[in-house]
């Protein structure tokens, strides 16, 4: 028996060892390879700040829901009503994140979309637009929000307008 924890302690300290080689180790690139240059292709920032307010928003008034769940003196009713406000939340949440990724894996360079008690805001990032790409986005909308927002907006803008160097 101790010939076989000798055997897996060795074993053990041998794939440690080479772990922290190969992490220690830089990698190394061959002479002859050029380096890649970044494109500009990819999310913009200011739609990145956007996203990232209304989650913002959102974990603020998902705080709130917390303390009226864990609150004593709150009674069934509220702690129902703010649990199922907490899973609406979350779904629109969701439901915004799979929506934007099917519109840039459609061929749009990016999307920020905004979901309120209003209605449903998309903002395409694209440098030319159509009536069917708008229509192909509001089918997109109302599929994924189980069609139950009336009010659906596309706004198509360019990278420009976006990033507000032209009005």
């Amino acid at each position: 028996m101790l010939k076989k924890n000798q055997l897996a302690l060795i074993l053990l300290t041998l794939v440690m060892m080479l772990t922290i080689y190969y992490i220690k180790s830089p990698f190394k690139k061959p002479a002859d390879e050029e380096p890649i240059e970044t494109s500009t292709v990819g999310r913009l920032e200011e739609l990145t700040e956007m996203r990232l307010t209304v989650r913002e928003e959102r974990a603020q008034v998902v705080l709130g829901l917390d303390a009226i769940i864990a609150d004593i003196a709150a009674t069934i009713e509220q702690k129902a009503a703010a649990l199922e406000e907490k899973r609406y939340i979350n779904f629109l949440n969701e439901k915004e994140l799979l929506l934007e990724l099917q519109v840039i894996n459609a061929g749009y360079r990016d999307c920020f979309v905004h979901a309120t008690s209003q209605g449903v805001e998309v903002l395409v990032v694209a440098a030319e637009h159509s009536l069917e790409d708008a229509n192909e986005i509001l089918l997109m909308a109302m599929q994924n929000f189980n069609f139950q927002f009336d009010n659906i907006y596309v706004n198509f803008q360019t990278v420009e307008q976006v990033s507000g160097t032209v009005d």
